[in-house]
């Protein structure tokens, strides 16, 4: 599976941001990349709203990586 999207976590202060093209070598240096998979199948428009709301209001990349895992366990559940 090919992913989608990257949350980009940089290395120094831990601030993120997403980007949907494959990270460059350059950015792979400067930040931890984390794939996202198409795994929004079988969720509803209010969960992925609720989702959107807690990663935009994210304050580390930590914070946000765990919003991430709790997308992808809430897919899998469906």
């Amino acid at each position: 599976m090919k992913p989608v999207a990257y949350l980009m976590v940089e290395r120094n202060n831990q601030t993120s941001y997403f980007q949907t093209t494959i990270p460059t070598r350059d950015e792979k240096i400067s930040h931890e990349p984390y794939p996202i998979y198409n795994t929004w199948v079988g969720l509803t428009p209010e969960e992925i709203e609720d989702f959107t709301v807690r990663i935009y209001n994210c304050r580390t990349g930590a914070e946000a990586h765990e919003i991430v895992l709790a997308i992808l366990r809430k897919a899998q559940e469906k």
